[in-house]
């Protein structure tokens, strides 16, 4: 004697299934994909030169000095073998760091990351870009409301964003 399943049995635990799925999922807080992307700065990643991004993302920002922001590029400094993983490095004794933004001025999108802060992170900050090509790294740091900015040059052997 073979066994067949209820079809109306079937649809009803799939229905309890995707139902207590929905549930936890939502009680978990993964649906609220709105919320975090409520804040995406979609103008400045898609801008097509740095001056857009920057005032996209950040409006004007005045240069810093080395010691306002110390801002490593590469390993060793300013050359990356591979474009498609080239490290960042960024310290300062700026008070009340809020955001950290880093543009790459031949990239087809120049804004390569931006980073909000809370109180709680401290520096040095840490990443890997992708940089299409030898070009001008910019980084730029809001604190207590102000912006500052510096930059370094890369050369790469390969390019990262083909």
């Amino acid at each position: 004697m073979t066994h067949q399943a209820d079809p109306k049995r079937r649809s009803f635990i799939k229905g309890a299934i995707s139902a207590s799925t929905l549930a936890l999922v939502a009680s978990s807080g993964l649906l609220l994909p709105r919320r975090l992307l409520a804040h995406w700065p979609s103008d400045a990643f898609t801008a097509e030169t740095v001056e857009d991004a920057l005032l996209a993302l950040l409006g004007e920002a005045e240069v810093a000095n080395d010691k306002q922001i110390a801002f490593k590029l590469g390993a060793p400094p300013s050359y990356a073998v591979n474009g498609a993983s080239v490290p960042v490095e960024i310290r300062s004794e700026l008070a009340n760091v809020e955001r950290i933004a880093i543009l790459v001025d031949k990239n087809p999108n120049p804004l390569a990351m931006s980073v909000d802060l809370t109180p709680d992170v401290a520096l040095p900050f840490k990443s890997m870009i992708k940089v299409a090509e030898d070009s001008e790294v910019i980084a730029v740091v809001r604190a207590d409301g102000k912006l500052y900015r510096t930059s370094r040059d890369i050369a790469v052997d390969i390019g990262g964003c083909a």
